[in-house]
């Protein structure tokens, strides 16, 4: 027992050592969040807005870049704040006006809603200097389920330069502008209130 006690601490010093050669996790440049690019006029009835679905890879942190061949890479040194898909859905919030008659809400707040915003985010990743965001968006009823409207919707940006910071940039304003669509489909496809 003795000689097992002295073996373990013999060895406790260079099982540390060996502990300390991982790598390091790389720490990003710039991190990156998705805003409302507009306000509109508060909406006729509450609306909730669900996250959109979409491919594990373009719904994280890490911002896409796809090669000329349809391969899918990380863009390095430059990340999303949080997921990608968590943001857009709170741009397309934060892109109404807080009213009287309607809200855009969170589905996690437990208010009853007559309206619900699905959207599945199909595209948002890089191509060279082009920044391509593509949604395809639905309105439901709460109560039936019934589907109001579909579209897609889609916005395209060019960076500056190929510096990564610029890329992420045009990212960023193709996701904006996407949220924003979606808002806009939202009031349009709402019925008006009588």
């Amino acid at each position: 027992m003795r000689l097992s006690v002295i073996s373990v601490l013999a060895l406790a010093p260079l099982l540390s050592g060996c502990l300390s050669v991982l790598p390091e996790p790389a720490t990003p440049d710039a991190l990156y969040r998705v805003e409302a690019a507009q306000k509109f006029d508060g909406l006729s009835e509450h609306l909730i807005v669900r996250e959109p679905e979409a491919p594990r890879l373009i719904a994280g942190q890490g911002m896409v870049s796809e090669s000329a061949d349809g391969g899918l890479r990380l863009v390095p040194s430059v990340e999303w704040s949080g997921s990608a898909t968590r943001q857009i859905q709170l741009a397309m919030i934060d892109s109404f006006q807080v009213g009287d008659a309607g809200n855009a809400l969170l589905p996690e707040m437990g208010v009853s809603a007559a309206f619900e915003l699905g959207s599945q985010l199909k595209t948002l990743s890089l191509r060279g200097n082009t920044a391509r965001c593509v949604m395809t968006l639905s309105l439901v009823t709460t109560g039936d389920r019934q589907l109001v409207a579909l579209t897609e919707v889609s916005a395209s940006k060019t960076a500056g330069s190929d510096r990564n910071r610029d890329r992420a940039t045009a990212l960023r304003e193709a996701a904006s502008d996407c949220a924003a669509q979606a808002a806009q489909f939202a009031i349009s496809s709402m019925p008006s209130a009588d």
